[in-house]
């Protein structure tokens, strides 16, 4: 026919540069596609990673403020500390091991050291999460064999103050051994009374009676009968404490 043309070699090459020049740019846009998928997809990760942060921080535990909860009435039982008329009481459901108790646990103190005797009764009480604390249940029985010498408080600082050298030990007695060295107790008597079936039982109730109460988690704070939202630092932490005492 007419109108068919037998490609010359110089055409043939032409057309092969014309094939190869395609071939290149649309590598290089599958390429560019590819690079920015992976870039999209990384963005997407870091903006999930950086909202759930955002989250986590503003997450309170305990986020009932101005609910009112019914706990057992503070006894003879329980570790106090301060006036038991004072107008504001404090409860704390707390765990040795837990990191969360840990860093507030220098906020308790500072309240304490701040209010009078007379304005605040602070009850701690033990609720060890022994699925994700593993010596927080033998922590409560080192510090229940301490109160049994009326040294609750002095290894209660200790336990919390040590918590990173004894949390994570395959087993912390030894740990506890020294703390109660260290408080001059009477180690015969610290002994028997860590190891008791009646100190287990006592750990074992506070813990069953809070789970009975409603409580999950720790550092869990009840406020003159008001479970609060965890506050965010000491300031916010007072001014609760501080509003319950200035009530008329």
């Amino acid at each position: 026919m007419e109108n068919d043309h037998k490609l010359t070699k110089k055409e043939k090459k032409e057309l092969r540069k014309m094939e190869w020049s395609e071939k290149a740019k649309l590598n290089e846009r599958n390429a560019q596609f590819k690079k920015y998928s992976i870039w999209g997809a990384a963005i997407i990760v870091v903006v999930a990673v950086v909202g759930g942060l955002i989250w986590l921080v503003n997450y309170s535990p305990s986020s009932t403020t101005g609910t009112s909860v019914t706990v057992a009435p503070i006894s003879s039982k329980d570790m106090v500390r301060g006036n038991k008329n004072a107008k504001a009481k404090l409860i704390e459901y707390g765990d040795f091991q837990c990191p969360a108790c840990g860093a507030y646990y220098p906020l308790v103190k500072q309240l304490l050291s701040d209010e009078s005797t007379n304005n605040l009764y602070f009850v701690y009480r033990f609720f060890p999460l022994v699925n994700v604390h593993p010596n927080a249940f033998v922590a409560d029985q080192a510090a229940y064999a301490a109160f049994k010498q009326g040294k609750f408080w002095e290894m209660y600082d200790l336990l919390y103050t040590n918590q990173n050298d004894w949390a994570n030990l395959p087993d912390p007695t030894q740990a506890f051994n020294d703390y109660a060295k260290k408080l001059n107790l009477n180690m015969t008597k610290f002994l028997a009374d860590y190891s008791s079936s009646d100190t287990k039982k006592y750990v074992q109730e506070s813990e069953d009676r809070g789970t009975s109460e409603g409580i999950n988690q720790t550092p869990t704070f009840i406020l003159n009968g008001t479970q609060i939202t965890n506050p965010q630092n000491y300031a916010d932490f007072k001014k609760l404490v501080d509003n319950e005492i200035n009530k008329k």
